[in-house]
C-alpha cells in the first residue's frame, strides 16, 4: 500500500479530474502525482507527455534510456510500465532482458549502447562525461541530446516519487500501451 494517499478526485480540480481521465486506466503513478498543485500536476504531465510523442529523439532511443534508469533506479513500477513502450517502438526482447548487464551484450547497436552509457553516467553521477557527449553527436542532434537527458531526468523523477510513496502496481500494470489514451495537450 502507498505511503502516501491518491489524491481525492472529488476535490481535484475540473483540470486535474480530465487529466487524470485521459490516463490509461487512471494509473497511480498519475494519481500520486495529482498530489501537487494544479499547476505543479498539469505541467508534469504536460512535460511527459511532450516527451513521449511529441519530441526529436527516436522512440525506440528514448524507452531504452527509460527502461535504464528503471534499472538503475530500481523502480519496479516505471519498468514494467515501460517495457510494453519499448516494445511496440522496437526494443527487442534481448534488449528488454540485457538491460541489466547491458555492456557485454552484443544486442545494442553503436548508438544504442552511447545512449546506455550516457544513461547510467546522468542517473547516477547527474552529469555524462564529454566523451560520452562527444560520441552522441555524430548520431544525434543537439535537440535529441537535450531531450534525451530531460527524459533520463524525467523518469528518474518519477522513479523516485514511485519509489519514495511505494506506489501500488496495478492489476493491468505492464499488459498495455501506455501511450493509448493519452492526451495531446
Amino acid at each position: 500500500m502507498a505511503l502516501l494517499p491518491y489524491v481525492d478526485e472529488s476535490k481535484a480540480s475540473e483540470k486535474t479530474r480530465e487529466i487524470l481521465g485521459n490516463t490509461p486506466r487512471k494509473m497511480n503513478v498519475a494519481r500520486m502525482m495529482a498530489n501537487a498543485s494544479d499547476a505543479v500536476f498539469h505541467n508534469f504531465s504536460r512535460l511527459g507527455n511532450s516527451l513521449l510523442t511529441k519530441g526529436k529523439l527516436n522512440a525506440k532511443l528514448r524507452e531504452i534510456a527509460i527502461l535504464r534508469t528503471a534499472k538503475v533506479s530500481s523502480s519496479v513500477y516505471e519498468w514494467t510500465q515501460h517495457v510494453p513502450i519499448a516494445r511496440a517502438v522496437g526494443v527487442s526482447e534481448a534488449q528488454i532482458a540485457a538491460m541489466d548487464n547491458w555492456e557485454p551484450a552484443a544486442c545494442f547497436d553503436e548508438i544504442e549502447r552511447l545512449v546506455l552509457r550516457f544513461t547510467d553516467e546522468i542517473a547516477r553521477n547527474v552529469k555524462g562525461r564529454h566523451e560520452t557527449l562527444r560520441a552522441l553527436e555524430k548520431h544525434l542532434g543537439a535537440g535529441e541530446i537535450v531531450e534525451l537527458i530531460m527524459s533520463i531526468g524525467f523518469w528518474g523523477m518519477v522513479a523516485r516519487v514511485l519509489e519514495t510513496t511505494e506506489v501500488d502496481l496495478e492489476d493491468f500494470a505492464g499488459k498495455m500501451n501506455l501511450l493509448e489514451g493519452r492526451s495531446k495537450s
